[in-house]
């Protein structure tokens, strides 16, 4: 019984981290051809941190914007 909670908190943690895997899916560096590099960091999704490196700035600038777009398709 006190699991639904762990479960309802992990199943929205493991939606985040799909979503936001899918907005960057597509997106590429256009000099070096290469995806940004997505990590995340905690359990929670009140914990829940968010790092994104890539081989350069405007890769770099091409994430964060995509991160930043609004996502029409959660439901």
């Amino acid at each position: 019984m006190f699991a639904v909670p762990a479960d309802f908190d992990r199943m929205n943690v493991e939606r985040f981290k799909r979503v936001t895997e899918e907005k960057l899916r597509g997106v590429r560096c256009p000099e070096h051809h290469r995806p940004p590099r997505l990590r995340f960091h905690g359990a929670s999704l009140r914990e829940m941190s968010i790092s994104i490196s890539g081989c350069c700035s405007r890769l770099m600038e091409l994430a964060n914007a995509r991160i930043a777009s609004p996502d029409l398709s959660l439901e």
